[in-house]
């Protein structure tokens, strides 16, 4: 209430009216939370949520207790948001209410408002532009080694977030069962192999930006011997006869044994 009465710049009466607006809204707060019906299902949550936290951070804990312990997690979810639906909609019909006070001068004056960013939106903006900045440069190959290791940084900061290691209480959302190695440590290990490969600048932006590099994969051995006809297949280059071993004149077609 507040922030809106600032930003539109609400006069006296104006704010007098939020102020009525707001009184109403905490009212209907206070008999949400003194609700008997609703006590009684929010302990039953708190008990069930803290038995699903016991399961997760036991590192003895079994592949389907957790597997348990995540199906139910999601069902806490969906009762969480029924339990706060009423005090959802308390807060929405206040918003309403006191944006409704602001005039069309004032709103033509200040703008629309806008509720101010938190820290999470912020993370959630960078996350999901970054991804969508390194995929890019990644597949045209534009500053392909600086993706490449944003990739990789990206990825170990996943595989360390919950890693597959002994001990460790085993991630329920995975695909597989894994030990120590998995499909993100995987992927971060050939990201930082493109980090030294300069695949950009084979096909790719790179080779327009910086100049193409064409791979190499014979290299040429500088010749010793002068230039002369090439060998013939199964002959010596270098005949070298022997010391002690008299050639042997080949028979002639039709010669006889003794000859």
């Amino acid at each position: 209430m507040d922030r809106i009465t600032t930003h539109f710049a609400l006069d006296d009466k104006q704010r007098s009216e939020a102020a009525k607006a707001l009184r109403k809204s905490l009212h209907d707060a206070d008999e949400w939370f003194a609700d008997r019906e609703f006590n009684e299902d929010r302990a039953k949550y708190y008990h069930e949520l803290r038995a699903v936290q016991e399961i997760e951070r036991d590192p003895g804990a079994l592949s389907y207790e957790l597997e348990r312990a995540a199906a139910t997690r999601k069902d806490l979810d969906g009762k969480r948001k029924e339990l706060t639906a009423k005090i959802d909609a308390i807060g929405a019909a206040l918003h309403e209410a006191v944006l409704a006070l602001a005039t069309d001068e004032q709103r033509a004056a200040a703008g629309p408002y806008a509720p101010p960013r938190t820290s999470l939106d912020w993370i959630n903006d960078l996350t999901t532009y970054g991804l969508i900045a390194m995929g890019f440069c990644l597949i045209a190959g534009l500053l392909t080694p600086l993706a490449a290791l944003a990739g990789a940084v990206f990825l170990g900061q996943i595989y360390l977030s919950m890693p597959p290691w002994p001990g460790l209480p085993a991630n329920p959302m995975a695909e597989g069962h894994y030990f120590i190695v998995n499909k993100n440590l995987i992927e971060m290990l050939a990201l930082l192999a493109l980090v030294f490969i300069p695949t950009g600048q084979w096909i790719g932006l790179d080779a327009l930006v910086f100049g193409r590099k064409v791979p190499r994969t014979v290299e040429e051995a500088p010749s010793s011997r002068t230039a002369g006809p090439a060998p013939t297949l199964g002959t010596n280059p270098n005949p070298r006869p022997s010391p002690d071993v008299e050639p042997i004149p080949l028979s002639s077609p039709g010669a006889s044994k003794r000859e």
